[in-house]
């Protein structure tokens, strides 16, 4: 029979050996994969942030049009003036949204009115507008004539709003009334959004967001985006050196491309009429293939090699802007692009691994004993450390340096992990140390309910208590919560003060979340009478606590930077849930649930209805319930 020293030399060896050949035998394998996710990675940042930033501006473009339309300044008169109010109007929304290039209004009547940003077209561009230099705003006025032309007038106005220059176009030949973008949103009497195209007076690319006045006078108010400066953003995130990002419209009409400022050239030099090209249109390069493998599909992912030889992962998404525009994502990715590192970080990796079993087996054949018991004692500790658990008082030691720094290092990670666990829901600490939760910056959407609680009048409370006493106090208090919130499994995210911020279904699912948070709620509203009667008995004054409760979808993940995040839940269904508490004050309850709540729980629980309130900050209605009781 082997000694343990001879057993565990030859192991070793072995090891090395079946490792080294094994890896080299999966090596291509392994790289294809590593090649596809990281690849894959990179499309979805590239997604992400190409579709934030797009429908973060159609956004904020087609809620300034929907104010704009109801303004009496524009919707109540067609009789349009250098000085009318609605000028300074447009000016101040420029600023607000600098993607936006104009924002413009047409009436029935055919005059128009638009305020131009033009501190940032080309020399072409000001050319074309004739704007004097140290021009930064162009203000394009019609008024009919009673023979019913269309004269204009342009006016220049420098940083400061000084007019620098005036120009008279009395042929001018633009009617609003003609314009596609006013045809057809009269005729739908809605938001309409334009597929791009080439503006009339600079050629410049642009989507046109626009919707129907609603005054005394028919007309339309609409706004144009930019998308010069947005395609150049979509080329600066594609994934990789040869990578390839396209984003186009339900009608194939181009709103990034690599060569999009060429495609303006071009369009611009039409024999016919200035357009930009469809996406069918291109016919040379992977992109045609993409698009016919994919014709038909919201979401295609596949694999493709162009005349060169280069093989390309592809991936085409189709998405949603607003109600009714909807628009696809085309990315490339060049496998090489992703490869070359990876192929030199398996080598290297191949490499060390040589190294370190050719080192260590010298070591197990000398202190083959000793390093066994010391491996099974870190070992166990280590087990400990999955679970959580207090670590010994002693670490483990060893006449071998390395495992004795082993050892006091498991030691450390241990006493670190396991004081970490009391700053932060053990919950999201195991799954951290098991990786099973990303330590990158970012989130996903999730569904989850969300509790809010806060102490009536603490901040009088406070101004009366020694703040020692109000310390222990708080932390008693802090206690009986967070022993009912975690015996349903509560996510604690933080305490604000007074206040806890705790929610379900995160990050492990909870299919009865809901159910869950209004027992917990329940729980802690009678442990907190309870220790209130205890305060009283102290001759301290009692906490009395209000709680909101709401479950719908948010962003969970880690918030924060670099350095130091946060686990959290962001957006509207952590807000609400904070106005619902705040709502209790104004209908003298302790706990106020959401509609959704109400809806997923009445079941379980009893509840007393309230009417619809508009909660702070929001804009829609929201109906209030109060949690009385579990159902017997």
């Amino acid at each position: 029979m082997w000694t343990f020293r001879t057993s565990i030399s030859f192991a070793v060896m072995a090891f090395v050996v079946a490792l080294t050949t094994l890896l080299i035998a999966i090596q291509a394998l392994a790289l294809r994969w590593a090649t596809q996710d990281a690849a894959s990675a990179y499309m979805d940042a590239t997604s992400t942030k190409a579709f934030g930033r797009l429908q973060t501006e159609m956004t904020a473009i087609a809620s300034l049009v929907k104010v704009l339309a109801t303004s009496s300044s524009v919707a109540d008169s067609n009789e349009r003036t250098e000085t009318g109010p609605a000028i300074p109007l447009f000016k101040a929304a420029l600023q607000q949204l600098p993607q936006t290039d104009s924002i413009y209004a047409g009436f029935e009547n055919g005059a128009w009115l638009q305020v131009r940003r033009i501190n940032e077209l080309n020399d072409e561009q000001l050319g074309k507008l004739r704007a004097p230099r140290g021009a930064n705003v162009a203000i394009n006025l019609i008024r009919p004539s009673p023979s019913n032309e269309l004269p204009m007038r342009r006016i220049f106005e420098d940083e400061q709003g000084n007019e620098i220059g005036q120009l008279d176009l009395w042929k001018y030949g633009y009617d609003p009334r003609k314009r596609p973008w006013y045809r057809e949103t009269m005729k739908a009497d809605r938001s309409v959004v334009s597929s791009p195209y080439l503006a009339f007076s600079v050629g410049a690319p642009v989507i046109t967001v626009s919707a129907p006045l609603r005054g005394k006078v028919p007309g339309v108010l609409a706004a144009d985006l930019k998308l010069d400066a947005f395609s150049d953003f979509v080329q600066a995130q594609r994934p990789g050196e040869h990578g390839i990002v396209l984003i186009f419209d339900s009608t194939g009409s181009l709103i990034a491309h690599p060569d999009f400022s060429q495609f303006v050239v071009d369009a611009m030099t039409h024999p016919s009429r200035p357009q930009l090209p469809n996406i069918r249109e291109i016919n040379s390069g992977v992109v045609p293939a993409v698009l016919r493998k994919s014709e038909g599909r919201d979401h295609y992912d596949g694999s493709i090699r162009d005349d060169q030889g280069r093989d390309y992962l592809f991936r085409v998404a189709k998405f949603t802007l607003g109600d009714q525009y909807n628009a696809n994502i085309m990315l490339l990715a060049a496998q090489e692009d992703f490869a070359q590192d990876i192929r030199r970080l398996q080598f290297k990796g191949l490499i060390l691994a040589i190294v370190a079993g050719a080192a260590f087996i010298p070591v197990v054949w000398v202190f083959g004993s000793g390093m066994s018991r010391s491996l099974k004692a870190i070992t166990s500790e280590a087990i400990k450390l999955q679970r959580l658990a207090e670590p010994a008082p002693a670490p483990v030691i060893s006449r071998i340096r390395e495992i004795h720094e082993l050892g006091s290092a498991m030691k450390l990670a241990q006493r670190a992990i396991w004081s970490f666990a009391h700053f932060v829901p053990k919950e999201l600490v195991q799954r951290v140390v098991d990786n099973s939760i990303s330590t990158e910056l970012g989130g996903v959407r999730e569904e989850i309910t969300v509790v809010f609680t806060d102490v009536r009048d603490f901040t009088t409370i406070a101004e009366s208590a020694e703040p020692d006493s109000l310390m222990h106090q708080t932390s008693r208090y802090f206690s009986v919560l967070t022993e009912a919130f975690l015996a349903e499994d509560g996510t604690i995210d933080k305490f604000i003060g007074d206040a806890v911020m705790v929610f379900w279904n995160a990050p492990n699912p909870q299919p009865d979340h809901v159910e869950r948070a209004c027992r917990a709620v329940l729980a802690a509203r009678s442990a907190c009478e309870k220790l209130n009667s205890q305060f009283e008995s102290e001759g301290q004054k009692p906490f009395f606590t209000r709680f909101g409760i709401h479950v719908g979808e948010a962003i969970v993940g880690n918030l924060g930077s670099t350095e130091r995040m946060n686990y959290t839940a962001l957006g509207n269904t952590v807000n609400l849930a904070a106005r619902l508490e705040g709502l209790n004050k104004q209908f003298g309850t302790v706990i106020l649930v959401s509609e959704g709540v109400y809806l997923r729980a009445q079941h379980c629980f009893h509840f007393r209805a309230f009417e619809s309130v508009i909660a702070k900050g929001m804009t829609k209605e929201t109906r209030v319930f109060e949690l009385v009781e579990a159902s017997t």
